[in-house]
Parts: structure tokens; sequence; C-alpha cells
């Protein structure tokens, strides 16, 4: 794929035309999918300028950020919507630091249950009424390409030009058809529930980052998505799936709790064939522990 290259000099006067103030300093560069910047202005304001190709989606991203703040969810304060930039697409908001990599209780589920539990209950009114499509690849289960995986957006060759292993590919279509069963009501939720995407303090949610990750899912998916992020293990993604359904105060029914343990399995089994079709070694998943999801998942 295309990687945004921008130069000091054209971000510095996009910055004064649309900021009405210049760049004085740079924090930071960053990014894979897009250029992540951080900036000091002239007048005092310190920025993240994300600029990345432009999709329609990402208005939909913006509108859930601002919906999010505004409500007060410690999400980033919106500053400028998508707006060219060159041939690209660049938005601004507030640069927000501080916080700790983890809770202080660590890898403990409550913490990340009720950040994400928080968010849905937050972003429910959005959720029908923002277009979100597409689906970055690693959450889009329900892809037209041929064969079980979504081709990833940083990868030239399709996922489905490169053959297995066996068991991976079974796991994927079968976890594919099972999620595809399950019919609910959509929500908004977070793509990327990654923890490289948090910073807390003490046992709350500091801030959270990465918005244009915000989908539009069942809740079951959201929550699995999650729980193949922050709890990995098999054993660590039953302890998330129980707190979140404590934090929501309800139980999951029969069939959605396995669409949830079904979402985490093609996940995983996403993130393996990724390994795979570049020629890295499977870590995202065993053989083993796609069996024991599989029958969690009812598969």
């Amino acid at each position: 794929m295309d990687f945004p290259r921008i130069d000091a000099g054209q971000l510095d006067q996009w910055c004064s035309h649309h900021l009405g103030s210049r760049i004085v300093a740079e924090r930071f560069r960053s990014g894979r999918l897009s250029v992540v910047i951080g900036a000091v202005l002239a007048d005092g304001r310190e920025v993240v300028i994300k600029v990345r190709k432009p999709a329609a989606r990402l208005e939909g991203c913006f509108a859930v950020q601002s919906l999010l703040h505004a409500s007060g969810y410690p999400a980033p304060e919106p500053i400028l919507a998508p707006t060219p930039l060159g041939g690209w697409t660049a938005s601004v908001e507030a640069l927000v630091e501080g916080g700790d990599e983890f809770p202080s209780s660590g890898r403990a589920p409550w913490p990340f249950a009720s950040a994400l539990e928080a968010l849905v209950r937050t972003a429910r009114p959005l959720a029908a009424g923002v277009d979100l499509q597409p689906k970055p690849s690693w959450n889009r289960w329900d892809h037209d390409e041929p064969g079980a995986w979504a081709t990833a957006e940083d990868v030239e060759q399709p996922f489905h030009s490169v053959a297995g292993p066996d068991w991976l590919e079974w796991a994927g279509r079968a976890a594919r058809d099972r999620i595809a069963c399950w019919q609910a009501p959509k929500v908004i939720g977070h793509g990327d529930w990654f923890r490289e995407n948090f910073r807390w303090r003490g046992e709350e949610l500091h801030v959270a980052y990465d918005w244009d990750s915000a989908i539009v899912e069942t809740e079951a998916v959201i929550v699995g998505i999650a729980a193949a992020y922050v709890a990995p293990s098999v054993e660590e993604s039953a302890a998330f799936l129980a707190a979140y359904q404590e934090v929501a105060d309800r139980r999951f029914e029969r069939d959605e709790l396995e669409t949830s343990w079904a979402t985490s399995l093609w996940l995983r089994g996403w993130k393996s064939k990724r390994q795979v079709v570049t020629g890295e070694p499977i870590r995202s998943l065993s053989e083993n522990e796609a069996i024991r999801l599989s029958v969690l998942a009812g598969l």
C-alpha cells in the first residue's frame, strides 16, 4: 500500500490554513496504516495529526469520537474533521499524554470490560445512523473475498492465494458461519481494543486512542474482538467475557456467547493467516487453541 509521505513544510502550511496556527515543533511521528504526528502549534496547542488514505468511513469515526468526548468518555478531543491534505486526508485531535500502560490491577479483565461496556452504552444512540463501512480487514469476517480471510490493507498478496494450514482454514470458515448465524441489533465498538491503545490511572481509563477503528457490529462480535486482544488465552478470554456480562448486568444467551467465542477464533485466526502470508511463524493461534475455541463456539 502507498504510505503517506508528508514533508514538514506542507504540513506547516496546512495547519496554518486549517487550524489558524503554524507548527513550531514536532513531538513524534509514528504509524503503520497511517502517519500519526504529534505537534506543538504556535498558539500553544499540542495536537495529534493523523494522515491516511481518504475513506468515507472516517467521517463516521470522527462523529463517534466527537460523541464520546462530548459525553465524557475518555476519547481525545476532536479538533478538525477529516480534511484533504494533498492526495491524503487528515484529521486533528488534542494530544492527551500521561497515564499508565496497565490498570493498577494489571491484566485483570474488569477495567477493560468496564471501559468497553461504557463505550458501547455511550455510543449506542449513534449506531443506527453512522456509516463505518467497510470495517478494517481484521474485523471484516463478513468480507466478499474468496476463502476465510479478508486481505490486510498493508499486504499486497491476497490472503486466499496462500495455502493452509488446513486446520486454520477450517477454523476460519467455521467461525465465519457461526458469526453469521447470530442476528441482533448493532452497536458501536472499537475494532482494535488493543492494550497499547489505552492509558490508565489506577483502575480508571485515562484515554483510549485510535478511533479510526470504530465499527458497527453486534455486541457479541464487539466483545469477542476485545477478548481476542486483551485476553488472548482461552482462560483469560473466559474471565473477560464473564466480567463484561457482569458489568453490563445481563447474561449472554448461549448463541450470543458462542458468537463471541467464534469472533475471537476468527480474529486470532486472521492474525495467524497474516503471519503465514508474510512468511512469519504462526504465533497468534495454535491448532490446540483453535480446537478449544471451536468447541466453545459450538462448532
